[in-house]
């Protein structure tokens, strides 16, 4: 698909549309922009928590099982937007990582074949000036790591306790 990057072939694509497309006999569009949503502090605006990343991945998978849809290409589309756009790469980057077994520069090589535009850098949630830049490359490197240490493993993942833990009243972790 032109000005899209390839995941799977002939299956699995991203791209950044201006408008919500309609999907056709041959193609399924889906969108992310407004289910997995950062709650910043400041001027932060991600990366989105593993908890997002998790039931990203199952959604694209239940995607990639569907009767209905296995002759379709799938396509996760993105607005212009550079916050949602930089989120939305490091989803269907994490992805690729965790379940494509492809490894952070081959998924982010893909990113960036797709369109020329880069991807805003993600900042710390401090007031102020941000004195250093996360990348979506630096994000999918970490999931890599994480992967690799053990740190987590969706088969076991427990999203509800993580999601939990994650609220201030709980602690924040």
């Amino acid at each position: 698909m032109k000005g899209s990057a390839e995941f799977i072939k002939d299956r699995l694509y991203f791209a950044t549309l201006r408008s919500k497309p309609k999907s056709t006999a041959n193609t399924h569009y889906f969108c992310t922009d407004d289910e997995f949503v950062y709650e910043n502090f400041y001027t932060d605006f991600g990366p989105l928590n593993l908890a997002m990343l998790y039931r990203y991945c199952c959604k694209l998978n239940k995607k990639l099982k569907s009767f209905t849809l296995t002759r379709k290409r799938i396509v996760h589309y993105t607005s212009f937007d550079q916050r949602k756009r930089s989120n939305a790469a490091v989803l269907i980057g994490g992805y690729a990582v965790i379940y494509l077994k492809k490894t952070p520069e081959e998924a982010y090589r893909a990113l960036i074949s797709g369109s020329n535009a880069s991807y805003l850098p993600f900042r710390d949630a401090s007031y102020g000036t941000c004195t250093y830049n996360l990348t979506v490359l630096d994000c999918l490197q970490g999931i890599r790591k994480a992967l690799q240490h053990g740190f987590f493993d969706f088969e076991t993942f427990d999203v509800d306790e993580y999601e939990h833990h994650e609220r201030v009243e709980n602690g924040d972790l």
